[in-house]
């Protein structure tokens, strides 16, 4: 039979540290980030540099050295004794969708926090150095492109990618310049950063579905994270009419269309999933031209976006097939 030693008041106190650590920045966070309904932080904002000015401050605290690297994240560092090996990354993103949660993407950040406050504390300087990243630019919903911030520190973000604009017109390129990040060097493809100076990533993040919920288990291990072939904006194109005047065989009805689509796309996605194929579909965005349609009409557009996403480079490829043979048989 073996025992365990009670645990310290020391260590209680520090977890008790760990804990209000955590919570003040969580509370913080979405004391500027809260929109009424959720966390709003878009990319490349001012509300996500407030967020990582109330990471940088909490870090400085506790005496780690800060820094904003040339993509503009926000990089905390606990220097390690053998400084000349690679370093360990921890870390995540602080922006957010639009009414998304106050923990999503913000917890593997203060986490990384709690970890490095806490070896500064007890006096701890581990063998290598461990750096923190605040990454901007990680979510899809503003640009229609995810990962910016980490494709722009590894030169993989195109001059192309920085002309996509906003729902204001406004260019990613201006407003990752606006926020500090050296758009030139990232125009040209230039790494932000040497990635074989890094030994390893760790990163710590909510479970964005329900599987845990449903299983009852505290946590999961992450064994792969499914890539995806996706369009931000893809257009039906019928013929309007008006409603009460058109028979159905006369008819060309985009949303008839776009449905007959996405039951068909359904479909499929069953068929793979009994084959035991990793794949999920999703069309997150839908509608008709609010400038334009009625109640008597018959919609003669409709617009959408499709999203594939697969831990597999030949489901992916094949669904794609699928859905765009699908859209040329309708």
């Amino acid at each position: 039979m073996t025992t365990e030693a009670a645990p310290s008041r020391n260590v209680f106190i520090d977890d008790a540290a760990d804990r209000r650590l955590a919570g003040d920045l969580f509370d913080a966070l979405r004391a500027e980030s809260f929109d009424g309904i959720g966390i709003t932080r878009e990319s490349f904002s001012e509300r996500e540099s407030t967020a990582l000015d109330i990471v940088e401050a909490k870090a400085r605290e506790f005496g780690l050295e800060t820094t904003r690297d040339a993509g503009a994240n926000l990089v905390v560092t606990l220097a390690g004794h053998e400084g000349d090996l690679p370093y360990l990354a921890c870390g995540s993103h602080l922006d957010s969708v639009p009414q998304g949660g106050n923990f999503d993407g913000a917890a593997g950040v203060v986490a990384g926090l709690a970890v490095l406050a806490r070896f500064k504390r007890d006096k701890i300087v581990p063998r290598r150095t461990i750096k923190l990243f605040g990454l901007r630019g990680e979510e899809s919903s503003r640009f229609g492109k995810a990962y910016m911030g980490s494709l722009a520190l590894f030169g993989k973000l195109t001059a192309e990618d920085l002309r996509v604009v906003d729902r204001d017109g406004r260019a990613l390129g201006d407003c990752m310049r606006e926020v500090g990040a050296d758009v030139g060097r990232i125009e040209k493809g230039e790494p932000l950063l040497d990635a074989r100076r890094i030994a390893a990533w760790v990163e710590l993040h909510i479970e964005q579905g329900p599987v845990l919920v449903a299983r009852e288990l505290p946590v999961g291990i992450v064994t792969g994270i499914r890539g995806n072939v996706r369009h931000r904006n893809v257009e039906c194109i019928g013929e309007a009419g008006h409603s009460g005047a058109v028979p159905r065989w006369l008819r060309h009805d985009a949303v008839f269309a776009v449905a007959e689509l996405m039951t068909h796309l359904d479909r499929h996605w069953r068929t793979l999933l009994e084959r035991g194929r990793d794949v999920v579909v999703t069309s997150g965005v839908f509608g008709t031209d609010p400038a334009e349609h009625a109640i008597a009409r018959i919609p003669g557009k409709v617009t959408f976006s499709f999203e594939v996403r697969s831990q597999s480079k030949e489901t992916l490829e094949g669904f794609y097939d699928l859905f765009r043979s699908e859209c040329n048989l309708i």
